[in-house]
C-alpha cells in the first residue's frame, strides 16, 4: 500500500551531511589525539591551496575553523599574510 499523505519534510538537522574526512592531531598539553570530522572536503590539493587567493584561503580556514577546538584554529587577522594561512592549512591536513 502506498502512502496518502504528504512527502514527510526534511528538516534541516535531517538534511546534514555524514562526516565525509576526518582530520587526526595531537594535543600535546593535554596529552591526546584530537580527531576532528569534516562534512567537506574544504580543497582538493596542494596544488589547489597555491593558487588561492587571500579570500578563499580564508573561506578554507573558516570550513576548518567551524569544527576545530579553540587551539588548533586558524589564525586570520589582518596582520597574517596568505603564505601564513596556507601553512597553517596545510599543517592540520
Amino acid at each position: 500500500m502506498r502512502p496518502t499523505g504528504p512527502a514527510p519534510s526534511l528538516t534541516p538537522a535531517s538534511r546534514t551531511r555524514p562526516a565525509c574526512i576526518a582530520l587526526q592531531n595531537e594535543d600535546a598539553e593535554e596529552d591526546a589525539v584530537v580527531i576532528t570530522a569534516l562534512t567537506e572536503v574544504p580543497f582538493c590539493c596542494h596544488a589547489d591551496l597555491v593558487t588561492m587567493n587571500r579570500a578563499a584561503l580564508l573561506t578554507v580556514a573558516s570550513t576548518l575553523n567551524d569544527k576545530l577546538p579553540l587551539a588548533l584554529q586558524i589564525d586570520t587577522s589582518a596582520e597574517r599574510s596568505d603564505a601564513f594561512i596556507r601553512n597553517s592549512i596545510e599543517l592540520l591536513v
